[in-house]
């Protein structure tokens, strides 16, 4: 099985998705990031997507900051990752997507609290912005 090693660079905040921080039981900077999914543009209508807890990849976060945004609740996340793709066959029209986006995909985080327990319904998208995958 072939690996690709890419990484994203959402490291400033003029291009770094927005969230709103929805749990009353958690503060966000006691938090960690993780990768729940990353998406791609299919066709103009549809996605694809890939799963870090379906094996579809590994990866990690670095120099991972959640800035305060104009809001009580709101949070710029400002980040650049690395991610490991395995191309396999379940991964095949996720390929085609990059290629048809241009290499640009959505990334999509989620936290998970002191524990290590992984946070449901912690945050609500507010503005996710396209980067791209670039190769390593």
């Amino acid at each position: 099985m072939t690996k690709y090693n890419y990484f994203v660079d959402y490291n400033h905040a003029s291009e770094a998705s927005t969230i709103l921080w929805t749990s009353e039981d958690e503060d966000i900077k006691d938090c960690s990031p993780y990768v729940d999914f990353i998406r791609c543009d299919k066709d103009g209508e549809e996605y694809q997507y890939l799963y870090e807890d379906e094996g579809d990849f590994i990866s990690s976060i670095n120099h991972f900051g959640a800035v305060q945004g104009n809001e009580e609740d709101e949070f710029i996340l400002c980040y650049t990752a690395d991610f490991s793709i395995q191309k396999k066959d379940s991964n095949v029209n996720f390929f085609k997507a990059l290629e048809f986006s241009d290499n640009n995909i959505e990334v999509v985080l989620g936290f998970k609290n002191k524990s290590g327990e992984i946070l449901e319904d912690c945050i609500e998208e507010s503005s996710n912005y396209v980067t791209k995958l670039l190769s390593q």
